[in-house]
């Protein structure tokens, strides 16, 4: 018995050619994938701002790989069969397994494209992207898909970040924007009664969470953080916009930061707000500081949640040590040992300060903010809260 024929080699021959025919290299694909890049290509030629943006960035790929670390995710991974260099590029539209050949030329081997972003119809509401948010007659909030992606060019607006898990961006609205309004305190009639703009992705499953805490190492979320990106990009000369991620959201709005912060892109005069997030605050805290962000002294709620409040006690100190931000030593400890006695037993707060878990935390505030006077501060914190909550 012969032995089974092994599968034909990809090459010039048995691919398409699809970007990079007249200058850069060459990008293919294997023939199965062509009808759907042809798709793309109608979209983008009918007006469709995705799909040309998804064309730009997929153009793109003809100078190579270096520089755009915020599309591709694990470089440097081999293709079992060959050897070759395998990269995962996510573009608006589509997932796309990419292999380097050793002529320097790319081909696509593996394609996930999503039908949402060729649709025209006003009435969709579970595109990926912008829309904009009102109130309806019936006191709900209704949303807007806008085609060109931008934000509102209103000074002081409100763009929220949904997390995924939502049927439409109606009902992504009606969840998120909740938490902006928290953010805004007593500063919110602007937003209840002029609106805001609200970053919808679709998705079956929320994002983050504990297992998957690190926003940067998220797949599912990146094409809608290269949207948020653009949206934000676009909106950098407009004064004052909160952007506020919500829950999962926070996966999306930190992985566009740090797009922004690799294209070298500064949003001064912008502020950011985490609603309950679900992935680290830490990094994203870290990422605004590049961006220049106009933070206020609360920069993410995180409920009881422990492991938020630890990635926040993380960089308790860069907060404080830069002169932009507001977040000082006194803040720190009235904030965060409110924080340790909220987690803990409301009533054995004088043994939770001293030993266990809340001890090691407290011991962290202690050296963040220096010296035997701050750790009397801060127990004149717990004494005061203390007697509050139990008076």
């Amino acid at each position: 018995m012969s032995a089974p024929m092994s599968p034909r080699p990809l090459s010039a021959q048995n691919t398409s050619l699809i970007a990079g025919g007249n200058a850069g290299k060459p990008i293919r694909c294997t023939t199965e994938y062509q009808e759907s890049f042809e798709k793309l290509q109608r979209a983008a030629n009918r007006g469709h701002h995705w799909a040309r943006m998804a064309m730009k960035e997929l153009n793109a790929l003809t100078t190579g790989m270096q520089g755009k670390n915020n599309v591709y995710v694990r470089p440097g991974e081999r293709q079992i069969s060959t050897g070759n260099a395998q990269y995962y590029v996510f573009l608006p539209g589509l997932k796309a397994t990419v292999v380097r050949w050793p002529n320097d030329q790319f081909c696509i081997t593996e394609l996930v494209m999503d039908d949402n972003y060729y649709r025209t119809s006003s009435k969709d509401r579970s595109r990926m992207g912008m829309y904009r948010v009102t109130k309806s007659r019936s006191d709900a909030w209704k949303s807007t898909y806008v085609d060109s992606g931008n934000v509102a060019r209103q000074s002081g607006r409100v763009v929220t970040v949904a997390d995924a898990k939502f049927g439409t961006a109606n009902d992504a609205a009606r969840a998120s924007v909740p938490g902006a309004l928290e953010f805004l305190g007593n500063n919110s009639a602007a937003l209840r009664s002029g609106g805001c703009d609200l970053h919808f992705t679709p998705g079956e499953q929320r994002l983050g969470g504990l297992r998957c805490y690190n926003a940067l190492k998220l797949d599912d979320s990146r094409a809608s953080a290269l949207h948020l990106a653009k949206s934000m990009e676009n909106a950098k000369t407009i004064k004052h916009i909160s952007w506020v991620a919500d829950f999962g959201g926070s996966a999306v709005l930190t992985q566009a930061m740090q797009i922004l912060v690799n294209k070298g892109i500064k949003l001064k005069g912008h502020t950011a707000y985490l609603h309950r997030p679900r992935t680290s605050p830490a990094k994203a805290l870290r990422l605004a500081h590049k961006l220049e962000l106009e933070l206020n002294k609360e920069f993410a709620d995180t409920g009881v949640n422990p492991v938020g409040a630890l990635s926040q006690f993380s960089v308790a100190g860069q907060r404080i040590d830069n002169e932009l931000d507001p977040y000082d030593r006194s803040y720190h400890a009235k904030k965060w040992l409110k924080r340790i006695v909220t987690v803990s037993t409301p009533l054995g707060m004088a043994g939770a300060v001293i030993a266990g878990p809340t001890g090691a935390m407290l011991g962290g505030i202690a050296t963040v903010i220096g010296g035997a006077g701050a750790a009397f501060a801060l127990g004149q914190c717990v004494t005061k809260d203390v007697r509050h909550k139990t008076a």
